[in-house]
């Protein structure tokens, strides 16, 4: 049987929880304040998205910070236990169906991201996916927490309560009899575990990966001058290079919050033991989800406000007249774009492309370097009106 923590520990993983949790609440209830107070946002399924799954933070922080307290007073182990079945049973019911929704809708946001990209941000298009998203992303685990709560599988386990039987290690110890947690904990131990990999470890890489091999891939049919295509080459790559940027943050960050428990698990369920020290560091950093997926969602928003403001090596602002006769436009591409006459300085920005919050193709010079069209269709006006708008 696993070893009982020492008191220092107890204490350590009833209380270290708390400050973390709390700067979670924080974290979340801003981000949801930033959508309140800019409502031109929420008309975009992605921002929703986000409003959604911080509601959702703000009720798994909530539980974080009950944590202990809503233990049953006497349990053993458990520094702080003052609650009672009834009360670890509502925050473990909390725990459980905030977790799974809150990874559940950071997935949903590779989806969004895809179907978004691929019908060139027209939300017209794909809006309908929003329902089944809700559906997959609250419904279901709503429905397993209320099963867990009615078939009495949620009891203390750690410092506060989730899914498992009570008394501790009542599954395995032949000697100990359970006092609550049906046959049923063990399936839904798997259930929780499949569910788990599914959404961690499998849709938002895969998609992530199609949505980088569909860019990769759509590149224009027809073949202009030597320079012009140079230029949208070089607008392809650093388009290419920012969407790798902002999948690797996505990903990461979304890995980070959840690796450390991985470890703690795969660790306990192999050696028999519990890490507690390793344990007390995973619940700081996975309690501190709502504070890191707010500075990546800030952080996603920065790289596209940067904005399309020029072109790789030929960006434009400022200069002095020169002839604009297409061939020679079209000549001297490679090195330099000229605006109504004007040869330019370089423009201090760079470019971004932005794979969660784009903009329709209407108004987004970067669709010309990703749509499939013909020759005809080119028109060195259209680019030069596009970057004279975004250089200002």
């Amino acid at each position: 049987m696993t070893a009982a923590p020492n008191l220092a520990q107890q204490r350590a993983l009833a209380y270290s929880p708390k400050p973390f949790g709390a700067l979670s609440l924080f974290a979340s209830t801003y981000v949801i304040r930033h959508l309140v107070r800019h409502p031109d946002k929420t008309k975009r399924l992605y921002h929703r998205l986000i409003g959604h799954m911080n509601v959702s933070i703000v009720v798994r922080s909530i539980a974080i910070l009950w944590g202990n307290w809503a233990v049953p007073e006497g349990t053993p182990n458990v520094a702080g236990a003052v609650g009672t079945v009834q009360t670890c049973t509502v925050q473990g019911f909390l725990n459980i169906w905030t977790t799974v929704t809150v990874a559940s809708y950071y997935a949903s946001l590779s989806l969004c991201s895809f179907v978004s990209v691929k019908h060139k941000f027209k939300e017209e298009e794909y809006k309908w996916i929003e329902k089944w998203i809700h559906a997959f992303c609250v419904g279901i685990p709503l429905a397993f927490s209320v099963w867990m709560a009615a078939t009495e599988n949620i009891n203390p386990l750690g410092s506060a309560c989730y899914a498992a039987a009570y008394p501790k290690g009542c599954r395995t110890d032949p000697e100990v009899s359970c006092e609550r947690g049906s046959e049923q904990i063990d399936f839904a131990l798997i259930i929780i575990a499949i569910t788990q990999f599914i959404i961690f470890c499998i849709i938002p890489p895969c998609v992530m990966l199609a949505l980088y091999a569909m860019l990769d891939k759509s590149k224009p049919e027809y073949q202009p001058a030597g320079g012009m295509m140079k230029i949208i080459e070089d607008a392809r790559k650093r388009m290419l290079r920012d969407v790798l940027l902002q999948i690797s943050l996505y990903l990461l960050a979304f890995w980070f919050t959840y690796i450390f428990n991985l470890i703690q698990f795969v660790v306990q369920k192999i050696t028999g033991e519990s890490p507690y020290n390793f344990w007390i560091f995973a619940n700081t950093i996975n309690y501190s989800q709502g504070t890191i997926l707010m500075l990546v969602y800030f952080q996603l928003q920065r790289m596209t406000n940067l904005g399309v403001r020029s072109l790789p090596e030929t960006p434009v602002c400022q200069g002095r007249n020169r002839e604009t006769d297409l061939q020679s436009i079209r000549t001297r591409a490679s090195t330099r774009m000229i605006l109504d006459g004007v040869d330019t300085e370089p423009c201090k920005e760079r470019a971004s492309f932005s794979i969660f919050d784009g903009t329709p193709d209407q108004s987004s010079p970067w669709a010309k370097y990703i749509d499939q069209v013909s020759d005809d269709e080119v028109d060195v006006h259209e680019y030069r009106d596009d970057l004279v708008q975004e250089c200002h």
